[in-house]
């Protein structure tokens, strides 16, 4: 993936879930997208249509 699209997906998540912190992606599975927070926590987030879901979130 070229980094004008992960820039463009790390903001999309960013301002959909509203996030105070800085992200980057570790790995996209499909819909499935596993970031690192600036913290060093791994969070996976799911895609459906336009919004992005912590994974768990739905079913």
């Amino acid at each position: 993936m070229d980094l004008q699209k992960e820039k463009e997906i790390i903001d999309e998540i960013m301002n959909q879930r509203r996030l105070s912190y800085s992200i980057e992606i570790l790995d996209i599975q499909g819909n499935k997208y596993t970031v690192r927070n600036n913290f060093g926590s791994s969070i996976v987030y799911v895609k459906k249509g336009d919004h992005f879901f912590l994974e768990g979130e739905i079913d």
